[in-house]
């Protein structure tokens, strides 16, 4: 188990850090297949994996351009902008999905206060992207200060909650037993 909550850890810092010179060293792909591998390794004793795990692959192939296309540029054609909003709807459904797999685990560990964590932490970060997502739509379409405070406001949030999320599989990993591994290969 601890080996699938690594792997959890790093592909989650592999899609939500970009790190581009000429590439992206922390590629968005590497990072889906860290999923899925770590899902794959869940699969046997938590079922639910398999949605994480089917949108680990979804991200890991159309996740690939942004390999070599800088998506932060700002003189990219419109269609790259869009490709980047469907990028950051399947980094929050895969959030989504690990975050029920989550759930399920903290609930099998017993810890209540790992579990009250994990709960704040999924509630806190779906908020925080949806509520990014919904001002990214207004932010198009309109003009004044007031929607760019707001729009940084809601990427900051982002930011710290994506954060949080990797100290949750952090702790997570702590306090999972070694004796629940689960070996399997991809």
């Amino acid at each position: 188990m601890n080996s699938a909550l690594q792997r959890f850890f790093w592909g989650y810092l592999f899609i939500f850090s970009r790190i581009h010179i000429g590439i992206d060293l922390l590629m968005d792909p590497v990072g889906y297949l860290l999923i899925y591998s770590g899902c794959k390794k869940m699969a046997v004793a938590y079922p639910q994996s398999k949605k994480p795990m089917a949108v680990a692959l979804v991200g890991m192939v159309v996740s690939i351009p942004s390999v070599f296309v800088n998506l932060s540029e700002p003189t990219l054609a419109y269609s790259w902008s869009v490709y980047s909003i469907g990028l950051f709807i399947i980094k929050v459904v895969a959030a989504y999905y690990l975050f029920l797999l989550l759930m399920e685990i903290v609930n099998t560990l017993s810890e209540p206060a790992l579990i009250h964590r994990t709960r704040n932490t999924f509630k806190y970060l779906i908020g925080f992207h949806l509520t990014a997502f919904a001002l990214m739509s207004f932010y198009v379409n309109t003009s004044g200060d007031g929607w760019i405070v707001l729009n940084i406001i809601a990427t900051i949030g982002v930011l710290l909650m994506d954060i949080l999320f990797l100290f949750l599989l952090r702790a997570i990993r702590k306090v999972a037993p070694d004796s629940v591994r689960i070996d399997v290969t991809i």
